[in-house]
């Protein structure tokens, strides 16, 4: 089955009626890649933060690297949210 396929299936099954939400393509394998690689570097800073191995200052400024090196689209909205 293409993308094409999946979506339309997708939108017979999920229709927005109101047509108040914006279309987004789906989750292809390299979006998926740089979002698990994200979140997996987030979970160990945040697990270095813990353990005392980092500062809070290291620990910003870390994820302002990793959200560069990945660029995940999830992830870069929920950093913009707090």
């Amino acid at each position: 089955m293409t993308e094409t396929e999946k979506y339309q299936v997708h939108e017979m099954h999920n229709p927005d009626p109101l047509g108040i939400f914006a279309e987004s393509p789906p989750l292809n394998e390299n979006l998926f890649a740089s979002e698990l690689g994200y979140q997996v570097c987030l979970t160990i800073t945040d697990r270095l933060l813990g353990l005392g191995l980092l500062t809070t200052a290291e620990l910003f400024e870390a994820n302002g690297l990793l959200l560069a090196k990945y660029r995940p689209l999830i992830g870069e909205l929920l950093a913009e949210a707090g």
